[in-house]
C-alpha cells in the first residue's frame, strides 16, 4: 500500500480494538478471517460504514466453535474497544468505560505494531452486498442483543411439552398412551414414578405382591382424577431478544375477502405479500436491505434463518408482477443485488440448489417472464438490465430460463 494512503486511512479510518482474545481463537471482520497470534489486538484502518465482527473460540484439538458476532456503523476515526472474558468464552457487549477509549486512542501509535490492517482489496465486494443496509434498518431487523449467533440460542419455556391424559373415569393412564411413548419420554418421567413409589412403597408392600406394570398403573391411579397432562419435557424456545426480526409474509396471499379470481391471482402473483411487508417497513427499498442482510448473515454469520429469509424474500420479489410495474427502480436495484449475490452463494450450497429444485432458477425465470410481458410499459433501461442479466446467468451456469408454455396443464384464471 502507499505510504501516503495508509497514513490517511490510518488517521481517517476507524480502528477495532480487541483485548483478551486468545491465541488461535478464529477472528474475521466482513469477508475476511484469520486465526490471531499472540500480539493481535484489534484492527485498524477500518473505511467508515456498516461492518461485520465476528470470532469462534477453537480447541487445542483445534476444534471451532459456533460463529459470534456483531454489526457496527465505523464513524470517521472511531475506536471501538471490546474485552474478551475469558470465563466465558465470549465478548462483553457493553459500551467500554469512555475513559478507558480516550486512554487507548491516545496511545494509538504504541498500540499500531499490534494492530492488523483492514484488507482494502475486499472493501467493495462487501460494499456491493450492504449498500442498502443503513443504521435505521439494522434497528428494525438486528436481534435485540445485538448478537449474532449462528447456532440458535434456547431457553426453557413456562409450558412443558406433555404425553397421554388421565382418565376421567379411573384416573389411570391409557394404556395404548403409555405403551406407545418413546424410550426418551419413559425414562423422563422414571423419576416421578420412582419418587411416587418411594412414598407409597411401605403401604403397597403388603397389599400388593403384583409385576412391575401392574404397580404402575396402582401409583398412577393416586394422580387426582381430573384431566391433567404428564409432563415429561420441558418446551425449549429461542431465547428471547436472540433471533432475526426479519419481515413475516402474510398468513394468506390475497386480502380478506378476496373474489376468487384474486385468490388465484395473488397466489400467482406475490405483490400483495411484499406491499404488506412493505407497508410495516415503511418504505419499498427495505425490501432491499432485508434482502442483503439476510443473505450477510447466512453468507458470513453462518446463520441459517438469514439463509431461509433470502430465499423466500428473493422468490416473492421475483415474483411480483404488479410490484414491478408500480415500482421499476425498485427493481433496476434488485437487478443488481441479484448480480453480486449468486457469485457469492458457497459452491457446496449452490450444487444443492441446483440439484434439489433450484428455486433460484425458478425465481429468476418468472422474473424474467414478467419483465417480458410487460417490455412495453417498463422503462427501456430496465428491461435492457435485465435481458443482459438473463444472458449472463444462462451463460455462466447453463440454466434454461425461458417460461415454457405449459398448454392444457397451464393454471385456469378463475373469471367471476
Amino acid at each position: 500500500m502507499d505510504p501516503d494512503l495508509a497514513q490517511q486511512m490510518f488517521e481517517e479510518g476507524g480502528t477495532l480494538v480487541m483485548l483478551g482474545m486468545p491465541t488461535g481463537t478464529e477472528f474475521g471482520i466482513d469477508l475476511n478471517s484469520w486465526n490471531i497470534g499472540e500480539r493481535f489486538k484489534g484492527v485498524k484502518m477500518i473505511p467508515p460504514g456498516l461492518h461485520f465482527i465476528y470470532f469462534s473460540a477453537v480447541s487445542r484439538q483445534g476444534d471451532t466453535a459456533p460463529r459470534t458476532g456483531f454489526f457496527h456503523v465505523f464513524q470517521h476515526r472511531e475506536v471501538l474497544v471490546r474485552h474478551y472474558d475469558p470465563k466465558d468464552e465470549d465478548l462483553k457487549m457493553e459500551d467500554v468505560d469512555p475513559e478507558e477509549v480516550e486512554r487507548i486512542r491516545a496511545g494509538l501509535r504504541d498500540l499500531d505494531r499490534h494492530l492488523g490492517a483492514y484488507p482494502l482489496e475486499s472493501w467493495e465486494k462487501w460494499i456491493s452486498l450492504t449498500q442498502y443496509i443503513d443504521s435505521g434498518e439494522l434497528q428494525r431487523m438486528l436481534p435485540e442483543s445485538g448478537r449474532i449467533c449462528s447456532v440458535i440460542e434456547l431457553a426453557s419455556g413456562n409450558s412443558w411439552q406433555r404425553t397421554g391424559k388421565q382418565s376421567k373415569s379411573d384416573g389411570t393412564v391409557a394404556a395404548e398412551t403409555m405403551s406407545s411413548a418413546s424410550s426418551s419420554d419413559q425414562s423422563a418421567a422414571s423419576g416421578e414414578l420412582s419418587n411416587l413409589a418411594l412414598q407409597s412403597s411401605t403401604s403397597t408392600s403388603n397389599k400388593h405382591n403384583t409385576d412391575s406394570s401392574s404397580e404402575i398403573i396402582i401409583l398412577c391411579s393416586d394422580i387426582p382424577k381430573e384431566e391433567e397432562p404428564i409432563p415429561v419435557l420441558p418446551e425449549m424456545i429461542p431465547k428471547a431478544g436472540t433471533q432475526f426480526r426479519f419481515s413475516k409474509f402474510p398468513d394468506r396471499p390475497y386480502h380478506d375477502g378476496a373474489t376468487p379470481s384474486e385468490v388465484t391471482q395473488y397466489s400467482l402473483d406475490s405483490s400483495y405479500s411484499v406491499r404488506q411487508m412493505i407497508a410495516k417497513a415503511n418504505r419499498p427499498e427495505s425490501m432491499l436491505s432485508e434482502l442483503q442482510l439476510a443473505f450477510i448473515s447466512f453468507l458470513v454469520g453462518q446463520v441459517w434463518d438469514g439463509w431461509e429469509q433470502w430465499q423466500r424474500l428473493l422468490s416473492a420479489l421475483c415474483r411480483a408482477e404488479e410490484l414491478l410495474m408500480q415500482y421499476p427502480e425498485l427493481y433496476t436495484k434488485f437487478l443488481s443485488i441479484l448480480h453480486f449475490q449468486i457469485h457469492e452463494v458457497p459452491e457446496d450450497l449452490f450444487v444443492d440448489i441446483v440439484e434439489s429444485n433450484n428455486f433460484l432458477a425458478a425465481a429468476l425465470t418468472a422474473l424474467f417472464a414478467n419483465m417480458s410481458d410487460n417490455s412495453n410499459s417498463l422503462p427501456p433501461a430496465l428491461v435492457k438490465k435485465a435481458q443482459r442479466f438473463k444472458t449472463h446467468v444462462t451463460r455462466k451456469f447453463k440454466w434454461d430460463l425461458n417460461l415454457e408454455d405449459e398448454g392444457e396443464d397451464a393454471p385456469v384464471i378463475v373469471e367471476t
